[in-house]
């Protein structure tokens, strides 16, 4: 077999993380390989990344229709394993966009002589008064363990892993409460029951420091000049291997994650050099370029949005479209949202269709609404207005609108 590998995946406007990534990646391993998967269309783009292609994703285009850009870049994840796989190498590695190595990665690699999978948990000490900045609710959501690293062996229960994984993200990748869904990462919470003495969950700090454990970890520098991580609690030493810039702006450098800022380079000093590093490569890397790239799979080919409920009204209706392509204006499922006036009539490929103004104007919506329910409770009493939030509740589900593409009862 051929020698180790690693990848990442994204779409167009993670490029310049995707090549400070590489370059971080390539200059710490260089005899190991490294591919950038792009899921998104390439256009003019530099031809060293791996884009899309039927011959190993099936259906990819209906994967790209009815997942949002974060859950169709994670669903590709095991068919990207597996065509590497089915180049011939034996130790597999991916590693998020957002990454940024700085030291070499052989102990994972050498993990892998002894297990088929190697994950981390998104923090590793238990704490009876929990510090972190993440809720122990949402990692309850999310999974126990983070994907945004992974190592599979390429051996028969790696190859176990990968089948069954490539076959539940290719209808099952959605970030949705509900169905117990986050994206690729939550079903790695069945591997340790599936492979007891197959799976290492490393607890080596050095490996994926983020947002969600630096309450448990110190970045230190050492004489010369090396990243290390201390375990806050056990004062044990690590060499930094990787750190995972998570939800972070480069616009913004204060800000550890944009989603929280209340943990800023303020709450954990100790990170500043090494953010300060990893701005100038993302910078050189043509951040202010490919950060301002739009997503092509927000829009059909000719040019119209598509919303969130386009995308969960063919999640629920997909097996009526089977060989229809979702994104053709004269496709059929097209026509359906046409007839029953469910397109917006703009064109765009931004993730919101809303301007400024409109914007504005939401808190004046949720005062209607508020006004519309106490209205209803005041009509139909506190018992029917129980039941009717309950039967809301269910209908609040995108997919449950699957009726607005009927005209009536009878279709």
């Amino acid at each position: 077999m051929l020698k180790n590998v690693a990848f990442t995946i994204c779409a167009k406007n993670y490029l310049a993380q995707a090549f400070t990534l590489r370059e971080s990646y390539e200059k710490r391993n260089p005899n190991c390989d490294f591919f950038i998967f792009l899921s998104d269309e390439s256009g003019d783009l530099v031809d060293d990344i791996i884009t899309l292609n039927n011959t190993w994703i099936p259906n990819w285009k209906q994967m790209a229709f009815k997942y949002n850009v974060i859950e169709f870049s994670t669903s590709i994840k095991p068919f990207c394993f597996k065509k590497l796989f089915a180049e011939g190498y034996s130790k597999v590695m991916y590693l998020d966009p957002d990454i940024y190595v700085t030291n070499p990665l052989d102990v994972v690699f050498n993990y892998l002589d002894e297990k088929s999978i190697v994950l981390t948990p998104h923090y590793c000490n238990i704490q009876t008064e929990y510090t972190g900045s993440i809720t122990e609710e949402e990692i309850l959501f999310v999974g126990i363990y983070n994907l945004g690293f992974v190592a599979i062996s390429n051996n028969v229960n790696g190859n176990k892993i990968i089948n069954w994984w490539m076959n539940r993200l290719a209808d099952k990748c959605y970030a949705d409460k509900f169905d117990a869904l986050h994206v690729d990462q939550k079903w790695m919470d069945f591997i340790p029951a599936f492979f007891p003495n197959d799976v290492l969950i490393t607890h080596h700090m050095g490996i994926n420091p983020a947002i969600w454990n630096l309450h448990e970890r110190e970045l230190i520098i050492d004489e010369k000049g090396s990243y290390n991580v201390a375990n806050l609690e056990s004062k044990e030493i690590f060499p930094l291997l990787f750190f995972h810039f998570s939800g972070f702006d480069p616009f913004k450098p204060k800000l550890i994650n944009r989603r929280h800022p209340k943990y800023n380079t303020d709450t954990y000093p100790s990170y500043i050099p090494l953010f300060d590093e990893y701005i100038k490569g993302v910078y050189k890397n043509g951040y202010n370029q490919y950060s301002k790239m739009s997503y092509s799979f927000n829009s059909f080919e000719d040019g119209e949005n598509i919303l969130p409920l386009h995308r969960r009204l063919f999640r629920a209706t997909q097996k009526e479209y089977f060989n229809d392509n979702p994104f053709s204006a004269e496709g059929k499922f097209r026509t359906g949202l046409k007839k029953q006036r469910l397109l917006t009539g703009i064109k765009s490929k931004g993730f919101s269709t809303f301007t400024n103004v409109q914007k504005s104007r939401k808190g004046s919506f949720e005062k209607v609404i508020i006004l519309t329910l106490k209205t209803i409770k005041f009509v139909a009493g506190i018992q029917y207005y129980s039941s009717f939030i309950n039967f809301m509740n269910d209908y609040s589900k995108l997919e449950k609108q699957v009726f607005l593409l009927k005209k009536n009862d009878k279709e």
